[in-house]
């Protein structure tokens, strides 16, 4: 038996990079997997490989920092599977680049929305869902940047991810008695879409 058998995640930003890795891996572990992010055509291509190796998934396309979204996602994964038990919230955007005082208010809030808003705006309608299903496991995709380490040019994400470390601290003291865990991960140098367009340079 697996340990994810008769479970069910969702994993947002699925569409590419550690979302879809994460989508898949889930699925080979039992999981039913519903998967969003803003792209359907490449979430339906996902949908059908999981399908092809015998999972079950389904894609609910949509952006991440809107709050009826937030509240789609979670009625239509409870209306397909009955239940909520892993929400593995991993959308998120590097955004523009440069000196705060070159910085326009506007870039700094798409940014902080679709990386922080949007974990708060999850966490609202997943943990009602978690807490009925009797306990699960609430994920965030942090990073080292803006924690232990920072990086020139990028003082939003940094600002974003370390506010999630924050989010994480908080939402464990208050469901850890409800049977559900939080937690952030920080990963390191990751090979995706996202990390070359950072890594665009050969100094960087």
């Amino acid at each position: 038996m697996s340990a994810l058998d008769n479970k069910v995640a969702i994993v947002t930003g699925a569409s590419a990079g550690i979302g879809r890795a994460t989508a898949r891996l889930f699925a080979k572990e039992g999981a039913s997997v519903v998967v969003a992010a803003r792209r359907a055509s490449e979430l339906d291509t996902l949908v059908d490989a999981i399908k092809e190796e015998g999972g079950q998934a389904l894609a609910v396309a949509g952006d991440v920092g809107d709050e009826y979204f937030a509240k789609k996602l979670v009625d239509e994964t409870l209306a397909r599977f009955g239940q909520l038990d892993v929400a593995f919230n991993n959308a998120g955007i590097l955004g523009a680049m440069g000196p705060v005082p070159e910085m326009s208010l506007a870039d700094w809030d798409q940014v902080i929305t679709t990386n922080l808003t949007s974990a708060f705006l999850a966490a609202k309608y997943q943990l009602p869902a978690m807490r009925s299903a009797g306990g699960g496991s609430l994920i965030f995709t942090s990073t080292f940047v803006g924690h232990t380490a920072g990086m020139p040019g990028m003082a939003a994400y940094a600002s974003s991810k370390a506010g999630l470390v924050g989010l994480t601290q908080v939402l464990a003291c208050e469901y850890g008695s409800h049977n559900i865990r939080v937690n952030a991960l920080l990963p390191g140098g990751t090979d995706t879409a996202a990390a070359r367009e950072f890594a665009n340079t050969p100094k960087r």
